[in-house]
């Protein structure tokens, strides 16, 4: 991208709108693997030289997807870095699953089955890295369920993120709340058990 763009430029704005929306509906459609520069400024209806002024290339409008989606969920769910407890717990998946329910387009595209493996496998080790796992006693569980720490760690992040992606998939989806619910009568963090 130009330093010299004024990224509040109206036309800047609506370009770098037209981008995105056309990016996303071709992740959706035919995957980003599938997908060049050529199909995504043909969707958006502006040059390549117009592109070029916004992205280097499909990975760096990848990546500008993925820096705003963890500036967001971490601005969501860590406010402040509120102490971790029982209650914060299941705030925290609530206002996840709302995020992406407000953004639903997007994170399915990038989350499907159509998305990009290192984008999505980057996320989850974020999501449940930096959100989740830093309050989980690893070692502690391990121990008392007498398996390695390193698999029950890949276990339990590699569940959570299954249950995102099927709730993500669902045309007929419950609420942020609800899903929450389940979400942490599934997980061996639930704030009723205790280790």
């Amino acid at each position: 991208m130009r330093d010299d763009t004024d990224k509040t430029d109206v036309r800047f704005v609506r370009t770098e709108a037209a981008i995105t929306a056309a990016f996303i509906d071709l992740v959706s459609e035919i995957g980003f693997y599938a997908i060049n520069v050529k199909d995504i400024t043909a969707r958006a209806d502006v040059s390549r030289g117009t592109f070029y002024q916004h992205y280097a290339d499909k990975y760096a409008l990848l990546n500008s997807f993925e820096e705003k989606i963890r500036f967001d969920l971490l601005s969501a769910l860590m406010p402040g870095r509120i102490p971790f407890k029982a209650d914060a717990v299941k705030e925290r998946v609530i206002r996840l699953f709302s995020y992406c329910e407000e953004n639903l387009a997007m994170m399915r595209a990038l989350f499907g089955r159509k998305g990009d493996a290192e984008f999505q496998q980057r996320m989850k080790d974020m999501l449940w890295g930096e959100v989740f796992a830093q309050h989980i006693n690893y070692e502690g569980l391990a121990r008392k369920l007498d398996v390695p720490a390193d698999y029950l760690q890949e276990y339990v992040n590699s569940s959570h993120y299954r249950v995102f992606q099927t709730w993500l998939e669902k045309d007929e989806r419950e609420t942020p709340e609800e899903i929450a619910e389940i979400y942490l009568k599934l997980s061996i963090i639930s704030p009723v058990q205790k280790f």
